[in-house]
């Protein structure tokens, strides 16, 4: 039997407040060639028992603990195969021509390198809870990944009104809360090390926060491009600023949004997508602007986030790890730093 051409995979964590209405929209598609996969973190809320009962034909994978967005999304992409997978956040609510959309673009022989499609992501706001026509809005949420000079990675459009993106265009790369991959580029992307000989897709050492940004980065650094498809529209439930701003102050207002645990995930998760992924010749190049940039942070963490202070022993601790799966990157590597340089904003 041949598989559905798109397995639509979303990873679950006590989401049963806002996934009904993601499941709604997804089984709304006028795109009808896909599978839904659920892979659950040990949610306490009934996420699983409302799947189960409300929509037998999704398929539920639960986990006996929480193992984080990375392992559990490599959990799915290794358990069903089909060409395309799109990552969905459970907090996401699709327009019905979305799906469509996309696979129409990703379909195209003149987008066969390619491997990564989303669409304009506006922000959605419930109301007591619910969600209807009224909670969507204009203004955007997302039209992809940006990198700034001091790598601080942005939202493009956030916060922008919807018309000022309508043209389909190429992009760095595409954040985890909605996303189409090409399977090809997804297998092209497994990284294999003696310490995790199986291999993975998003990497594990993130367990959560930027492993969307670090598969992004790996992506484009095997030769894979990301397009922008300005037709496609969908909304997310944003709990933090996803503003373009690229100041340290809009960055303190972000963190002080964020819980303690995202906080220092983000923090130590910034500083091993450069380890990881960053071209010497641009550090070099930018080395003043990274700098000052991760001085202020240091020095706000220092002040604000005492006990966030444990990152730089653990980035020491995880540095042989890192320097691993970085070898192992840029021995598939297919740009070079001036190709990567042309997606750093100047």
């Amino acid at each position: 039997m041949d598989l559905p051409k798109v397995t639509i995979q979303i990873v679950t964590y006590n989401s049963l407040k806002y996934l009904p209405f993601t499941l709604e929209s997804i089984f709304n598609q006028t795109y009808r060639d896909f599978q839904v996969l659920v892979i659950d973190n040990n949610s306490q809320d009934e996420t699983v028992d409302f799947i189960k009962k409300n929509y037998s034909e999704v398929t539920v994978f639960q986990n006996k603990k929480n193992l984080g967005f990375s392992k559990a999304n490599n959990q799915g992409i290794m358990l069903l195969h089909s060409p395309y997978v799109l990552f969905c956040n459970p907090d996401i609510v699709l327009e019905k021509n979305w799906l469509e959309m996309i696979i129409q673009k990703a379909e195209l022989e003149e987008y066969k390198d390619v491997g990564t499609f989303g669409g304009k992501l506006l922000k959605l706001k419930p109301s007591n809870g619910e969600i209807d026509q009224t909670s969507k809005t204009d203004l955007i949420d997302s039209c992809g990944l940006k990198i700034n000079k001091n790598r601080k990675i942005t939202e493009i459009g956030a916060g922008l009104n919807s018309s000022e993106f309508h043209q389909d265009r190429e992009i760095f790369g595409y954040s985890g809360a909605l996303v189409l991959y090409k399977r090809k580029l997804l297998d092209d992307c497994l990284i294999k090390t003696k310490a995790n000989p199986r291999g993975e897709y998003f990497d594990e050492d993130f367990f959560f926060y930027k492993e969307d940004v670090d598969l992004a980065w790996r992506a484009r650094i095997f030769g894979w491009k990301s397009m922008f498809i300005g037709e496609a529209i969908a909304y997310h439930i944003r709990y933090m600023s996803g503003s373009e701003n690229n100041s340290l102050s809009e960055t303190i207002k972000n963190r002080k949004k964020q819980s303690s645990l995202a906080k220092y995930y983000s923090y130590r998760n910034h500083l091993l997508l450069l380890i990881k992924n960053e071209f010497p010749r641009n550090f070099i190049r930018d080395f003043w602007h990274i700098k000052w940039f991760e001085i202020k942070k240091a020095g706000y963490v220092i002040i604000f986030e005492f006990k966030n202070i444990g990152v730089w022993l653990e980035i020491i601790t995880m540095l042989p790890k890192m320097l691993a799966k970085r070898k192992e990157i840029f021995k598939k590597a297919k740009i070079n730093h001036l190709d990567m340089a042309r997606w750093i904003e100047k």
